[in-house]
């Protein structure tokens, strides 16, 4: 740790948690990102509720020579049932229809805003094992404030991120881990971003290429169902330096005049 993080009391619509807010800054970086294209998402009246351009989605697809796709809103992928709310399995109408109509219903039952906006993605080849709901793969989140890199979680590569079904030609790769190459990536984003606090997640694809795959807004935001103040982005190792730990005495007995809709994560 060189500092202590910043406290930015906020919630879940806070605009810095928007893929579109720091996607042309991290895009032009000399890091690795999945390719990326934003598709216009509207509230409609009708039965489904959104209207999204289905052409868009199948467009960026062919123009990348895909045959599978991510899709996410512009705050979050599928709350609940990521395969089925964000894995476009074929470049087909009814499967990119069938995907984001469930992405939308999963994140409305959680209460979570969609963004104004769908993100579609190239699909990483992340799995390291042949089962399909685990998330067993080399990934670390570094935090990042006032434009260096603060900490990380895990704390160093482990083997721990594996199953033990994991492919066996991948066992090699796999005892080969290193958080140098994220960590210099982290180094290279951090003073690109200097106006706030995140986490910043990168996740090693199966040919040893480290993504930056995600940013969180790493502040602190009142949950209801806890009556307590928690942590935006998810701490694991760096817990004793995440906003709500090192800012507690300033919360303590600290309420939000006005919290978002009832949910479990407001």
């Amino acid at each position: 740790m060189v500092g202590p993080v910043s406290l930015y009391p906020t919630d879940f619509a806070d605009e810095r948690s928007r893929l579109s807010y720091y996607w042309s800054r991290l895009s032009a970086l000399d890091v690795p990102v999945p390719e990326t294209e934003f598709v216009a998402l509207e509230e409609t009246d009708d039965a489904h509720g959104y209207a999204w351009d289905t052409d868009a989605i199948l467009a960026f697809m062919a123009d990348h020579d895909l045959d599978r796709a991510f899709v996410r809103t512009e705050r979050k992928a599928a709350t609940v049932r990521l395969r089925e709310g964000s894995f476009v399995s074929e470049p087909t109408p009814e499967v990119v229809d069938d995907v984001v109509s469930s992405l939308l219903s999963q994140n409305d039952a959680q209460w979570w805003p969609h963004g104004g906006g769908l993100v579609v993605r190239e699909w990483l080849d992340l799995a390291f094992c042949p089962h399909p709901t685990h998330g067993c793969r080399p990934s670390v989140r570094f935090f990042v404030d006032d434009g260096a890199v603060l900490g990380q979680t895990p704390a160093s590569p482990n083997r721990s991120f594996t199953c033990g079904d994991h492919y066996d030609y991948l066992a090699e790769r796999l005892d080969g881990v290193s958080f140098d190459r994220p960590r210099a990536y982290a180094e290279r984003i951090a003073p690109a971003f200097p106006e706030a606090t995140w986490a910043v997640d990168f996740d090693m694809a199966t040919d040893g290429t480290w993504y930056c795959t995600e940013f969180n807004f790493n502040g602190v935001y009142w949950n209801r169902h806890e009556e307590r103040w928690w942590n935006m982005a998810g701490q694991g190792d760096n817990l004793p330096f995440s906003p709500v730990e090192m800012h507690s005495a300033a919360l303590w007995g600290v309420r939000p005049e006005k919290s978002g809709p009832a949910g479990r994560f407001w």
